[in-house]
């Protein structure tokens, strides 16, 4: 009878490993086809409703629309699941930055906010997800601020026409506050790496993991979002995951709150898990570069770039605590290495843009840690003159409070253009920060 029963178990188990399997993709599939290599599906949200446990996904180069043409993914509910983009058209080869793989709507949607991918079921109880190498742009998808003349002021839906001074300002709440990334998994081991995530209504990433395992955020770009680049936690009671955050740049998250606009959001206190947050490069946040909860007492700083982190480079609780230089006198947490210094990947951001971004210079330091001369060194690093005007007159004001309208209602702007709506990303805009702080933030593949 034993023998029977251990027969039966090894049987099962032989049946759900077989199961497992490969399913390609590519745009010059059929939704039709069987989904291998001979035969690939055409469309990456018809395959994602294949999924079952142990299954990949592998993801030829080109742009997938996503379902009904909305940019976004259908919500998965499978565990042990691995989703990778970045295959050359022949499957000879895997390179995310070479053969890109982009999730985009075919113009602007403007539709209403949900998440590109998301990993949730009603019970929590997920894990084992892997999501690798894909390029989101959620400029399209944004709702921003239309044509105005100067001085105007005029207020379109509710949100004050920001092109008046030289940009069209993203109007987050028609855009919609949804993560781009949403994965809630209580059993953890959870991977997300090789993302590019540009223009987030939200959040770049949210994780809330669990389990004792690893949950890995490695190796991404998040450029530009309206409140938290990365959200990394653990739920009450769902275990002491060992959070891996390593080599990401996250740049340019604004603040919608007081607390809002983090480059990081952590909960690294005891009995939550441990933190190594290492390699990363967080700079020009609203928020603040990291910002714990109830202290930081499990976490490991090591060797990260911080620059231009309005409240600070390190927060708990939406208050300052210090910035890299004073990690080491500071903070209770091991930390070695950390600088604040400006990255070289701020070479790379394009020109336009960060001129109508560092126009918002007073609100830039208002209350926290920062310098004029930090925010005229970034500028210059763009050969863009230290000196500018508060925001796009042709008039020099001294201050808002000599403006003729009154201070602005800031809000980012599309990336690259700021002035510009209808068009696709050109990805070469962005690709030349992968790489730009040699050892630091995203790498090549």
């Amino acid at each position: 009878m034993k023998l029977q029963s251990v027969l039966l178990v090894v049987g099962a188990l032989s049946v759900g490993a077989a199961s497992a399997k490969d399913i390609y993709v590519s745009r010059s599939g059929k939704n039709s086809n069987e989904g291998t290599k001979e035969a690939p599906i055409k469309a990456l949200w018809k395959a994602m409703g294949m999924l079952e446990p142990g299954d990949v996904i592998h993801v030829a180069e080109g742009e997938y629309p996503g379902k009904s043409k909305s940019g976004v993914m259908p919500p998965c509910e499978v565990s042990n699941v691995t989703i990778e983009g970045g295959w050359k058209e022949d499957w000879s080869e895997r390179n995310p930055f070479k053969y890109l793989t982009i999730i985009t709507p075919p113009g602007d949607s403007q539709g209403a906010g949900t998440e590109v991918f998301q990993f949730i079921r009603p019970d929590n109880k997920i894990g084992g997800i892997t999501l690798d190498g894909f390029l989101i742009d959620r400029g399209p998808h944004n709702y921003y601020s239309s044509d105005g003349e100067v001085g105007a002021n005029k207020r379109i839906e509710g949100h004050v026409d920001t092109s008046a001074w030289g940009y069209r300002a993203m109007n987050r709440k028609k855009s919609g506050s949804d993560p781009t990334i949403e994965i809630i998994a209580h059993e953890g081991n959870v991977t997300v790496r090789n993302m590019i995530l540009v223009n987030n209504p939200w959040w770049g990433i949210s994780i809330k993991g669990g389990g004792e395992g690893e949950i890995r955020i490695e190796n991404n770009l998040i450029l530009i979002s309206q409140g938290r680049g990365i959200e990394a936690i653990t739920g009450g009671g769902w275990g002491k995951p060992k959070w891996i955050i390593r080599n990401n740049t996250v740049l340019f998250n604004h603040t919608l709150a007081s607390t809002e606009g983090r480059a990081l959001s952590a909960d690294p206190r005891k009995g939550y898990g441990t933190y190594l947050v290492e390699n990363n490069v967080f700079a020009f946040s609203d928020g603040g570069g990291i910002t714990t909860k109830f202290g930081a007492a499990e976490l490991t700083l090591k060797n990260n770039i911080f620059y231009f982190n309005r409240r600070g480079d390190m927060c708990d609780g939406g208050n300052p605590v210090a910035n890299a230089p004073d990690f080491e006198d500071e903070l209770e947490c091991d930390n070695e290495g950390n600088t604040r210094e400006l990255p070289k990947a701020l070479a790379k951001v394009d020109k336009a843009w960060f001129d109508r971004y560092s126009i918002g210079g007073p609100d830039r330091m208002a209350g926290g840690l920062n310098t004029w001369e930090e925010l005229k060194a970034a500028r210059e690093a763009l050969g863009l003159t230290p000196e500018f005007h508060l925001i796009g007159y042709d008039k020099t004001f001294e201050d808002y409070k000599s403006l003729p309208d009154g201070r602005p209602n800031y809000s980012m702007s599309r990336y690259p253009h700021p002035m510009k709506q209808g068009e696709l990303i050109d990805w070469q805009s962005v690709l030349g920060i992968v790489g730009a702080d040699e050892g630091k933030g995203i790498q090549p593949f």
